[in-house]
């Protein structure tokens, strides 16, 4: 299996505004995307997520810490 790449986490996010912008969101939320089985490192991909997904008019949520069977903090 291929790792994940900074230039297709950033093509994704960029489509993700798309359509998040297209269908009216009134929020978002996603886990710390391509940091497990993905092996990126969380400080090049965080600058990401707020470099693309920052400028939205809606609440982002980026979860990134996972508890089985617990609820998330926002």
């Amino acid at each position: 299996m291929a790792k994940a790449t900074l230039k297709n986490v950033n093509q994704s996010l960029r489509a993700l505004k798309k359509i998040v912008k297209k269908e009216n969101f009134k929020s978002l939320a996603l886990p710390r995307l391509a940091t497990g089985v993905g092996g990126l490192d969380w400080d090049q991909v965080k600058p990401l997520i707020q470099s693309q997904l920052g400028e939205l008019d809606i609440p982002v949520y980026v979860y990134v810490l996972y508890r089985a069977d617990q609820e998330a903090e926002e």
